[in-house]
């Protein structure tokens, strides 16, 4: 390790969780793996599919016939870069009561997905059971055919540091449209009126991304979540927004 044996063996004996393997999860987990972390709890309910292939490292379109589970996908990636890590795969999302068990028994907590309930989950684990957390995430912008903005965002979630909703981060509108079924979105709009479809019913937008902004983005998650493990360097900020344009 580039920190010295110390703190390699700190992280030999280290548990982290990983909400989310796609476009950031899939840097920030085979990156905690080659630094050598012992135990890797990953978290995600999706499968491949043909968008995903862009961003999300080690799939191929064999994975997307396959409909390979996101986080069996990023497990096998972890044991063909090193086998004797204990590498676990869900197919869940927070709060699930095993899900929450392993954040119990983890050192640090990376949330990596765009959806506003996993970042209220993943800060509430933090606050509730005292596991430093990081989010990462990022997006595109653009206006009349050109990029205007490549933003990337990390936000620390520490015991004592101030909610997601304190801090305007949250939509109540998203986290309305990410909770409904399509069977109640679907019941909605057919008792609505033309035009008059409440906002919550309306499909969740996707948001536009690439992969080289995934990739650094959950590059620098892992990177603060391996400051931590080893007890080198904390991250300096509560919320880091950069425009790479």
């Amino acid at each position: 390790s580039s920190f010295g044996i110390e703190a390699w063996q700190r992280l030999r004996r280290s548990t982290a969780v990983v909400i989310g393997a796609g476009g950031t999860g899939s840097i920030t987990i085979p990156m905690l793996a080659r630094a050598g972390v012992g135990r890797i709890v990953i978290v995600d309910s999706d499968h491949i599919t043909p968008s995903n292939l862009e961003r999300t490292h080690a799939s191929f379109p064999r994975h997307v016939e396959a409909r390979t589970l996101k986080a069996e996908l990023a497990r096998d990636h972890v044991r063909a870069i090193d086998p004797d890590i204990e590498v676990i795969a869900y197919e869940g999302r927070l709060p699930q009561a095993d899900i929450v068990a392993e954040v119990l028994r983890a050192d640090v907590l990376v949330g990596c997905t765009d959806q506003h309930t996993s970042r209220l989950a993943v800060a509430d684990m933090a606050r509730r059971y005292l596991v430093p957390a990081i989010d990462c995430g990022g997006l595109i912008e653009g206006a009349d055919g050109r990029v205007t903005g490549q933003i990337i965002q990390l936000v620390v979630f520490r015991p004592d540091d101030p909610c997601p909703v304190c801090r305007g981060m949250i939509d109540p509108v998203r986290v309305a449209q990410e909770l409904m079924s399509d069977e109640e979105r679907r019941a909605i709009r057919g008792r609505a009126d033309e035009g008059a479809v409440p906002r919550e019913a309306h499909e969740i937008p996707q948001i536009d991304t690439v992969g080289y902004i995934t990739t650094v983005s959950g590059t620098l998650a892992a990177g603060y979540a391996i400051g931590w493990l080893t007890g080198r360097f904390d991250p300096p900020f509560e919320r880091m927004q950069m425009n790479l344009i």
